[in-house]
């Protein structure tokens, strides 16, 4: 899955970019450069997902029956 900024955004429960940009501890500017659709940078899905494994789980690949 790949987190844009307005789905992380609503998972945190969260208003504005500001809020958005406290959480990964960078700029107001930095988040509105972002996309509002768009993949957030994978170093940042990572970050999410870090933070909060409860809200982000990394997707585990399906593993095949033998």
């Amino acid at each position: 899955m790949n987190l844009t900024k307005r789905t992380t955004r609503e998972a945190l429960g969260f208003a504005t970019d500001r809020q958005l940009a406290d959480f990964f501890g960078t700029s107001k500017q930095a988040v509105s450069a972002w996309g509002e659709d768009e993949p957030l940078p994978e170093g940042r899905q990572w970050q999410a997902r870090a933070l909060r494994p409860d809200l982000f789980p990394v997707e585990q690949p399906p593993t095949e029956v033998a």
